[in-house]
């Protein structure tokens, strides 16, 4: 709210408001701000600040209407634009949020405006300037200082260079599909390549990433004894090398598989006929609750108990044994159904093993997790749940992806009902399964 002047005499209960903030309860600070709006009347602060807890609460209807307000009282400002933006964005009208966007940008919005921005240009498949405006996210204020560099040190000659994860795992397996292209260059200009990764994924990328005529070396994060060389943010990789959406690699099978040679675990490569199919359920997103935006992305994305039980129940009636592949303590929510399942990962095993249990299933169904951007890296196939408001990369109103031709898309519709995705996931699964006999 700075810049905003506030009226005096209610400093206790915009007290409140900021305290229902700090602890995440948006639903409480958005019933303070428009109770001190309809006392004091319209003030742009105000607006914002019950905009703003509206729009982290999952409402953006009701967030789109008070930051459109704010903007009429506050025209030179680029907050309010920015939240039409998100709002917009968040009801998938992804062409009035790039011009909201652009006008927040014009009125000196920074760069957290310029990375929302990227990711609706990624709905609106303008690959190029996405990638390019994306980063501005070395500009965002509170980012850890370390020497990690962006697209321009792909161009470098130096005779190392360092790939490092950003964010999080699903972005990380999303954006290694630009590796073959890297080493391949590197390769051609005799550079070394290494990849620095979290430590789940460095068995994982050693045995996928062999297919390579000369594979990078992988190793953890952090390893002793690598402060050599010149580091790169994965992310940065399309800004550099381009290739909208990316360089894939078709594969003989054409599901673009760029994780390759993850066999099945001995368990799963029984003899598969006479066997029942074998799908496996990932059912909530990572629990990331550490500020509002990460926190209402993993409610919004995640199954609830009931249409996990319904899920799990249905694929039972129809002849599929489900395989658990859910890690965390959201294992939990499966406790009703948790004999049903007939196979598993353990709660505490890296990604090659994942991986291994994943080959050995027919199909996966995941929600808008790492598991979904695993099994479309391995062009294995897989189902994927999409909230209405779904991230930009999934675009919209489509079944398929063009990041992964492995994945089908199942989304929820305007009412946001899981219970209604799961019965058409369930027909879908009836279809299938007529088609197989």
């Amino acid at each position: 709210m700075a810049g905003f002047p506030i009226a005096h005499g209610f400093e206790q209960v915009l007290e409140e408001a900021r305290h229902a903030e700090a602890c995440q309860e948006w639903r409480v600070a958005a019933c303070i701000y428009e109770d001190l709006l309809a006392s004091h009347g319209e003030n742009p602060a105000l607006l914002l600040g019950a905009a703003n807890a509206l729009w982290l609460s999952d409402q953006p209807e009701e967030a789109l209407v008070l930051y459109r307000r704010a903007s009429l009282l506050a025209p030179r400002s680029p907050a309010p634009f920015m939240g039409i933006g998100n709002s917009l964005r968040d009801l998938n009208r992804f062409e009035a949020a790039d011009r909201a966007y652009r006008i927040s940008l014009a009125l000196g919005g920074g760069p957290e405006v310029a990375c929302n921005h990227a990711t609706v240009l990624i709905g609106l498949e303008a690959y190029d300037e996405a990638f390019a405006l994306a980063e501005r996210r070395f500009d965002l204020p509170g980012r850890d200082p370390d020497d990690v560099l962006g697209a321009e040190a792909v161009a470098a000659c130096a005779p190392l260079l360092r790939v490092r994860t950003e964010q999080g795992l699903g972005d990380g397996l999303q954006y290694l599909r630009w590796v073959p292209t890297l080493q391949a260059r590197a390769q051609a200009r005799g550079q070394r390549l290494v990849l620095e990764v979290e430590p789940s994924l460095v068995a994982l990328l050693e045995q996928g990433l062999a297919w390579l005529d000369r594979p990078p070396e992988v190793r953890e994060r952090g390893a002793p004894g690598a402060g050599e060389g010149m580091v790169v943010s994965l992310l940065s990789l399309p800004a550099a090398l381009g290739g909208a959406p990316c360089p894939q690699p078709p594969g003989a099978d054409r599901r673009g598989a760029y994780l390759r040679g993850l066999a099945p675990a001995a368990a799963a490569d029984d003899d598969r006929q006479g066997r029942r199919p074998r799908i496996g359920l990932t059912w909530a997103s990572g629990r990331k609750l550490a500020d509002g935006f990460t926190r209402r992305e993993y409610a919004k994305r995640s199954l609830p108990q009931a249409a996990l039980v319904g899920l799990v129940e249905g694929l039972v009636e129809r002849g599929w044994d489900p395989v658990l592949l859910q890690q965390g303590d959201d294992r939990q929510l499966a406790e009703p159904v948790q004999p049903l399942f007939t196979d598993g990962i353990s709660a505490d095993g890296d990604f090659l093993a994942t991986a291994r249990v994943v080959a050995g299933t027919d199909l996966v169904i995941s929600v808008d997790t790492a598991m979904a951007h695993l099994v479309g890296a391995m062009g294995h196939p897989g189902w994927v749940l999409l909230p209405y408001s779904a991230d930009p990369r999934w675009l919209r109103e489509r079944q398929d992806s063009p990041w992964y031709p492995s994945l089908r898309l199942f989304r929820q519709g305007v009412e946001r009902d899981w219970g209604v995705v799961v019965a058409r996931v369930l027909a879908a699964l009836g279809h299938a399964q007529r088609r197989r006999r």
